[in-house]
């Protein structure tokens, strides 16, 4: 890698991918009216890696389209994961038992 700039991309992009394919795997239960989506368990990374927000964001906006989600929940959906992430980034200092609030008021 030449610089940091390259390094946040890559992991971002890998980000959203594990994102994207967790979500189609288990596509089953994670569409429709209660959605359980295995990939919001990632929502925890940005404790570790601030790419990890857009990384987050990507993958479920992209998570939504390809399932054929309906436009409120790709918008708002993909708001509430970002929110979330942005969030947990912030909480990043302080206990590790708080990081994973975030996500789940945010899509509550």
């Amino acid at each position: 890698m030449k610089n940091k700039g390259t390094l946040f991309l890559v992991q971002a992009a890998a980000i959203a991918a594990v994102y994207v394919v967790l979500t189609t795997v288990f596509a089953a239960f994670s569409f429709g009216e209660v959605q359980v989506r295995i990939s919001e368990a990632l929502t925890i990374l940005p404790v570790f890696t601030p790419a990890a927000i857009p990384g987050l964001f990507v993958g479920c906006i992209i998570s939504n389209f390809l399932g054929g989600a309906i436009l409120m929940d790709v918008i708002f959906g993909s708001i509430a994961t970002l929110i979330g992430a942005v969030f947990t980034y912030k909480l990043r200092n302080s206990s590790k038992w708080l990081a994973p609030v975030p996500p789940i008021v945010a899509n509550a």
